[in-house]
């Protein structure tokens, strides 16, 4: 590796620019030339004029730091790579947020963090001349709460642990959000995030393989073992929410309240009542049918009397009930 004239080789001004970024500050002013010249993205970053000198960017990556832990590093993942006086590699950020920047947080601290990003620097007279960085500086911000959108609401916190506390109201508006927000990035349709809930995963445009896909991330951010038929068993996102929150709630089926469970069935109706939904229709009919079978069954004494009755005596019953008719035989 070639040295230039008076100063630092390529490579130990490499290794030294890592350095600084791991809380290294006191060579910054060795390695750093005194009309540093910076191309950083604007969001989120300080005014590229005022990093000029060493002292300056050490004190811009000091406050960078101070949102972080101690043993919080950056390391090399690629690279570098020498091509004349230049040098690209590409490095990865891990460390626990303790509080602070961004201001937009909202999580708590103690949240752990890892982002992605490239630096490209030039050399000149021995010294690191000009730096240029892409980061994925919105990632980070994803992961610290900082940003909207779906994987930014997701990563504010297990979902088991948002719903810790809430009212059945609030914790099945909390998982309508989330089956929504994950079918819209399934689909890739942002409006599906604001549907209503009620409508079907079929008329929002699930087909079977984004159903096997949803299933798969819910049964891994709730951490429940979740049927492979769920959408057909629960065949809206409200009905779906309804279930997950019945068993993240910690309720097994005996001290569920059954009119709770009967009033999100009705909810379904208006859903139900459109084209394409007969075979769902008759077969939730059928099982309803044979669930009020069940449940108006005659008494045990009642069961026994119509099974050693003759037929004429059944004749005779029926005839009390429904009026007289002619019976053949």
């Amino acid at each position: 590796m070639s040295r230039a004239t008076g100063g630092h080789s390529p490579q130990e001004l490499w290794d030294a620019w890592n350095r600084l970024w791991n809380g290294d500050y006191a060579i910054a002013d060795d390695y750093v030339s005194r009309t540093m010249r910076v191309n950083i993205p604007e969001f989120g970053m300080p005014d590229p004029a005022t990093l000029s000198d060493g002292p300056r960017i050490a004190a811009w990556i000091a406050a960078f730091r101070s949102s972080y832990d101690d043993d919080a590093a950056i390391t090399g993942e690629l690279g570098p790579f020498f091509v004349g006086d230049h040098a690209i590699g590409r490095w990865v950020f891990r460390g626990t947020w303790t509080g602070g920047r961004p201001a937009t947080a909202t999580v708590e601290p103690g949240t752990e963090v890892t982002f992605r990003g490239v630096d490209i620097l030039r050399f000149e007279d021995g010294r690191i001349a000009e730096y240029w960085l892409t980061d994925d500086q919105l990632d980070l911000y994803a992961q610290l709460g900082a940003v909207t959108g779906p994987d930014a609401r997701a990563q504010q916190a297990p979902l088991p642990a948002r719903l810790a506390g809430l009212g059945a109201d609030a914790g099945r508006a909390v998982l309508v959000e989330r089956v929504l927000d994950l079918a819209a990035e399934l689909l890739e349709d942002e409006e599906v995030s604001g549907a209503a809930g009620t409508e079907t995963f079929l008329s929002l445009g699930l087909d079977s393989l984004s159903a096997v896909e949803l299933h798969s991330r819910l049964q891994q951010e709730t951490g429940l073992r979740l049927p492979a038929t769920l959408t057909f068993d629960f065949p809206t996102p409200r009905a779906l929410a309804g279930s997950l929150w019945t068993r993240l709630d910690g309720r097994s089926a005996d001290s569920a309240d059954p009119l709770d469970a009967l009033a999100r069935l009705e909810e379904l109706a208006p859903a139900l009542a459109g084209p394409g939904q007969e075979a769902l229709r008759a077969e939730i009919g059928d099982r309803l049918a044979g669930l009020a079978k069940r449940l108006v069954a005659p008494p045990a004494a009642a069961r026994e009397q119509i099974e050693e009755a003759s037929a004429a005596e059944l004749f005779a019953y029926l005839d009390s009930r429904l009026g007289p008719a002619e019976h053949s035989g």
